[in-house]
């Protein structure tokens, strides 16, 4: 990931970027098509604006919708749109990921272990970390 962009986005809010990205561009379309809450997309709507990953805004007015086979009308949720940064940020990823698939099976195993090394050493950073907190607490 290049240093201008965000490396700590959690799924959800990269699920939140790629809805967006598919023309969800609102809370409720986002809920509705996802596994998410109101409450966490608002908070990602917030995060990811705090990065400028997104630009939102909260329309005026009331929207009439089908939702569950039932037209509701009500107050117009937030909307977002993707900056370049945030357009950057999912190319990027599909970029981290299309590494991967040009791996042959030799060279995955050979990734996993570095990569379970590569946790096993911040596991036991962490609790001598830990046990270096609590000596002091």
């Amino acid at each position: 990931m290049t240093n201008d962009l965000p490396d700590n986005i959690r799924d959800k809010d990269a699920a939140v970027l790629e809805s967006i990205r598919t023309g969800e561009d609102d809370i409720q379309k986002i809920t509705a098509s996802t596994t998410l809450s109101n409450s966490e997309v608002n908070y990602s709507f917030q995060k990811l604006e705090d990065q400028d990953l997104i630009e939102v805004e909260k329309p005026d007015g009331m929207v009439e919708r089908v939702i569950n086979g039932t037209k509701q009308v009500f107050e117009a949720p937030k909307k977002a749109e993707l900056t370049d940064q945030g357009e950057q940020y999912l190319n990027q990823s599909e970029k981290d990921l299309d590494d991967f698939e040009d791996l042959n099976h030799d060279e995955v195993v050979e990734k996993i272990r570095e990569l379970e090394q590569e946790v096993e050493s911040l596991k036991s950073s962490f609790r001598v970390f830990k046990k270096q907190v609590q000596e002091r607490l």
